[in-house]
């Protein structure tokens, strides 16, 4: 059995992967017409919705389908498994979350520190808005060995890169290595803020604003 792995940070200990035992994590076959798409989106949502009811480990083909309707075989034909729809899940969430990330710097920030504040109270509103995040993270919390997913930040996170370097005067350099080391505190503080509680747990986001300005701040200079 895979073990949990799990990130120390003031005292916390907080577990940051679900253990699965997938056969192979496979990737969904890429839809070649829209209808397909369709059909992909249809079976993901429901995937989701299922991860946030029951948690991951209850995810199966056979829920999907008797959520959807569809036969169990139409879903083999996106998926070769349930593994490669949770990582399915895990790309789209890092993926909007991006996106998000993207319409809230976009107008700019007129202070450093709500540069900052933006990029926690957003990492916030995708935990409240996607169904699966508080289970499955981006994709990180399964384990799939040496398949684990890892969340690149820079790359996730590169709209608020973008916004120190244009709107605040960080070199990129240092831009980029401020997200990567503050990121994975964020998201598990921010974790920890919805583990009981279904908006986020105010002192819990508000320690994650702070931890992420003072980290970024240390870093940038």
């Amino acid at each position: 059995m895979a073990s949990v792995a799990r990130l120390g940070y003031g005292g916390l200990t907080v577990p940051r992967t679900i253990t699965m035992t997938p056969d192979v994590a496979s990737a969904p076959r890429a839809p070649q017409t829209a209808v397909a798409a369709r059909r992909m989106a249809q079976i993901v949502d429901a995937a989701a919705r299922i991860v946030d009811e029951r948690g991951a480990e209850r995810l199966t083909t056979a829920a999907i389908a008797n959520a959807t309707g569809l036969a169990i075989g139409s879903i083999y034909r996106y998926f070769p498994d349930r593994v490669a729809i949770l990582v399915e899940l895990g790309r789209r969430s890092r993926e909007r979350l991006h996106d998000r990330l993207l319409a809230a710097t976009s107008m700019g920030q007129p202070t450093f520190e709500q540069a900052i504040d933006a990029f926690v109270d957003t990492v916030a509103q995708h935990y409240r808005a996607e169904p699966s995040v508080r289970s499955i993270g981006l994709g990180d919390r399964i384990d799939l060995g040496a398949d684990r997913e890892h969340v690149a930040w820079t790359e996730v996170a590169s709209p608020v890169v973008d916004a120190l370097v244009r709107d605040h005067g960080v070199p990129a350099a240092l831009a980029v290595v401020a997200i990567d080391t503050a990121a994975p505190m964020v998201d598990a503080l921010v974790e920890l803020a919805f583990r009981d509680h279904p908006t986020g747990e105010p002192t819990f986001l508000q320690h994650a604003r702070l931890v992420a300005r003072g980290c970024i701040r240390r870093v940038v200079g």
